[in-house]
């Protein structure tokens, strides 16, 4: 890697319900992503994985300076999508009608974005088969479904950034609590946290270091999309540990 090389990692939220994007969208995308897009049949989810990969092409076609359509991205042997650019990395979630994109060209980045409001049963639930005991006495003294979705998001945006998979490995994430790193397979993971309306999002980076994070909204996007209600702002919503 040059010396000279800016490292930044962008992290961009929006409402899938205020986005309009145009009715040639799909054709950014590769024959892969057409064909799964074909597959999906709620509509929902069919709308998500296409602004998803959309907004994730044009991003990184105005960066590398490249036709969106020619960014290349294959399946790792973990199963976890990645770009074939050399040193650049990405990660998608959503939650409801939010979704949440991170590209970086410092690290392996994971995200998680979680609005689901559980009952107090389902996270009792979840946490006697997922949580360490320390983190369930955490959890027992916040009492709180708000403190749930931070554990929650912190566990499933380290596994992403490592690629290893989600299931059977949420209680080996490492995490004390208002850290700023988690550990998991003896590697450390930088966190940035953030807490907007009834929804919380976590960011990953798979360093130590704490680089900063350009937080985007669509209205920032350097290319044209048509933009009908109010959108996210994350820079309002960081947590004080982040």
């Amino acid at each position: 890697m040059s010396k000279n090389k800016v490292i930044f990692t962008r992290l961009l939220i929006c409402d899938s319900q205020h986005i309009v994007l145009p009715s040639d969208a799909a054709g950014l995308l590769s024959i892969t992503e057409q064909e799964r897009l074909q597959h999906i049949r709620h509509p929902q989810q069919a709308k998500l994985f296409l602004l998803g990969r959309y907004l994730l092409r044009q991003l990184l076609g105005d960066t590398l300076s490249l036709p969106p359509q020619c960014i290349a991205i294959k399946i790792n042997a973990r199963g976890k999508p990645q770009l074939l650019q050399p040193d650049w990395h990405f990660n998608i979630s959503h939650s409801g009608s939010t979704l949440a994109l991170a590209i970086s060209n410092q690290a392996p980045v994971g995200i998680d974005v979680e609005g689901r409001q559980l009952s107090s049963t389902q996270i009792h639930r979840l946490a006697r088969r997922y949580f360490s005991a320390a983190e369930q006495d955490w959890l027992s003294r916040h009492n709180s479904a708000d403190a749930f979705l931070r554990l929650w998001t912190i566990k499933e945006a380290v596994l992403k950034a490592h690629g290893g998979g989600i299931a059977n490995n949420l209680s080996a994430v490492c995490w004390q609590p208002d850290n700023n790193e988690a550990h998991f397979d003896s590697a450390s993971y930088r966190l940035h946290q953030y807490q907007y309306q009834h929804s919380r999002l976590t960011l990953a980076i798979n360093s130590p270091l704490n680089s900063k994070v350009a937080c985007l909204s669509p209205r920032d996007l350097p290319f044209e999309l048509e933009i009908t209600g109010p959108q996210p702002n994350l820079d309002k919503h960081a947590m004080n540990n982040a």
